[in-house]
């Protein structure tokens, strides 16, 4: 009986609507945090948008000359053996695909953004007037 009450008693009070006391939006006015007279974080959007994605493209190079090291390293390691001449080879041609759809990628994104008007490495999302 205890669990039926509680259960009807969060369901309604679920159902029944809350005020919301909500604040102009002309009045909110939001600071960026300073550090010795310099703006932290990202002052848009916009900005935070364009340096997750310049930060993946680094990443994902690094891991692509990462990778082609690697296979290098095992390609001269392998000491004539084929199967770890044949896998060192797969990691290379792996690494140099995976370098290509990154490019492609980079180029898909910049001729999107010239049909579509926007710079991806200037990404800026409009704010709202007050």
């Amino acid at each position: 009986m205890k669990k039926i009450v509680s259960i009807a008693s969060t369901f309604l009070y679920l159902l029944t609507g809350m005020p919301a006391f909500a604040q102009d939006p002309g009045q909110i006015k939001i600071e960026r945090p300073v550090i010795d007279g310099k703006p932290v974080g990202f002052g848009t959007l916009g900005n935070f948008i364009q340096n997750t994605l310049a930060l993946l493209f680094i990443v994902a190079v690094i891991v692509v000359l990462f990778m082609l090291v690697w296979g290098a390293f095992e390609w001269i390691t392998s000491g004539g053996d084929k199967d770890a001449v044949g896998k060192a080879r797969g990691r290379i041609i792996n690494a140099l695909v995976g370098l290509a759809i990154l490019a492609i990628a980079f180029a898909l994104f910049q001729v999107a953004g010239q049909f579509l008007g926007f710079n991806v490495l200037d990404f800026k999302i409009p704010t709202p007037a007050p």
